[in-house]
């Protein structure tokens, strides 16, 4: 893997740390909420048993692991060598043996690398920075044969500790570019595909300087300011409680499901 540039060595250092305490795919409630995912997708026809699917941003196997209990064989795509040792672990305790991780980023090099165009029934991405440019979601239907499934970004992420951070920097903690902007590039290419919008949510706890250090990484991931971190231990203790922080973020996500050309 050739040397990352500084901008995208913080990507990947924001996810190294954020595996940490990532969801696991099979933590019950965590798992509950993928299952209505899935069958969201199956309503729209797509069809899990016994096909091919790819992975894109895969994480911990979140959507992985669960599909590959159905599939025929599942391979996850990350670029966290943290998420990829997770995910392993994972498909180790739960004897899954129909699934793979590789960790690497999502570019043309891994397709050609590992012969991926037209390779899968289905192409699957769930909450993935890996897909932002046109390049990027092309490439879903490049390794696809039938179906392709995005989970992205909707209009809505609120965490009231990260929010106050943010602003404290100058900055606004919303919403990545995510469905609309997917969607926007399909129809470039061609595609009209329909985004059903629903509303999620996840919790996170740590210590104070986890804490910190968690509201620091996004600073660094998704702007270019420099992080204050006496500001941000100021906010963080306000939000603690015996040394311990919790802190909860609403979302709302968009799925979309198109046949791949």
């Amino acid at each position: 893997m050739s040397a990352a540039k500084p901008r995208d060595q913080q990507q990947q250092n924001f996810w190294e740390k954020m595996a940490e305490k990532y969801p696991l795919p099979f933590d019950t409630k965590h798992l509950a909420k993928t299952q209505k995912v899935i069958a969201l997708a199956e309503q729209r026809g797509v069809q899990i048993d016994g096909a091919t699917i790819l992975d894109v941003g895969c994480g911990t196997g979140v959507y992985t692991l669960p599909l590959a209990q159905r599939a025929a064989q599942v391979t996850g795509l990350d670029l966290s060598a943290e998420m990829a040792r997770r995910f392993e672990k994972e498909q180790a305790e739960n004897r899954i043996e129909n699934a793979a991780v590789i960790q690497m980023p999502w570019t043309d090099a891994a397709v050609s690398k590992h012969n991926w165009k037209k390779n899968f029934d289905i192409v699957w991405a769930a909450m993935t920075p890996a897909l932002r440019t046109p390049e990027d979601v092309a490439r879903m239907n490049r390794c696809a044969r039938n179906w392709c499934v995005y989970i992205g970004w909707g209009g809505v992420r609120e965490n009231p500790l990260l929010a106050e951070v943010f602003l404290a920097h100058g900055q606004v903690f919303g919403p990545p570019p995510g469905a609309k902007a997917v969607q926007t590039h399909l129809a470039a290419m061609g595609i009209s595909a329909e985004i059903e919008f629903f509303r999620s949510h996840w919790q996170w706890e740590g210590t104070e300087e986890e804490a910190v250090a968690h509201a620091e990484g996004f600073l660094l991931a998704q702007t270019k300011v420099k992080p204050n971190l006496d500001l941000i231990r100021e906010i963080t203790a306000r939000f603690s409680t015996d040394g311990t922080v919790t802190h909860r973020t609403e979302v709302e996500k968009g799925m979309m499901t198109w046949q791949a050309i």
